[in-house]
């Protein structure tokens, strides 16, 4: 195979495993609930509503984050920066350069922030969810 021609083995077997960690990184709002709903020894009721409830919970409020923070500084970097910059004034440069490095290395940042939602959610809700279900069935 090329691959392992040109980049060497033992790199393609480096690479395979951080995709590998990426992956269940991204995926940690799915399993990481569904293990700590199926657990024997404290199983939540209802599983599957708690693990979907988790991971509704963790992707939306890193996407609810991410936009409140994205879009104004956007916004500024796209319509003010230029003008204030065409006017001589240097006002938040220090905004451009930090959107344009965050706009570079977001997908570095993204999974381990999807993975700390997921656990705060997964700790927060498991101990409250037998009354969530009792309330639900009610």
């Amino acid at each position: 195979m090329e691959v392992f021609d040109t980049l060497g083995a033992k790199f393609v077997a480096i690479l395979a495993l951080v995709a590998v960690v990426y992956l269940l990184l991204s995926l940690a709002p799915i399993i990481w609930p569904a293990i700590r709903a199926f657990r024997r020894k404290r199983r939540l009721p209802r599983p599957w509503l708690f693990t979907a409830v988790v991971a509704a919970l963790a992707y939306g409020s890193v996407c609810l984050v991410v936009a409140v923070v994205v879009i104004p500084v956007e916004a500024y970097v796209v319509f003010l920066a230029p003008q204030f910059q065409e006017m001589g004034q240097s006002y938040g440069k220090w905004l451009v350069s930090s959107a344009r490095f965050i706009g570079n290395w977001w997908w570095v940042v993204l999974p381990p922030g999807v993975l700390a939602a997921t656990i705060i959610l997964t700790r927060k809700l498991a101990e409250k969810w037998s009354g969530i279900c009792s309330a639900l069935a009610a």
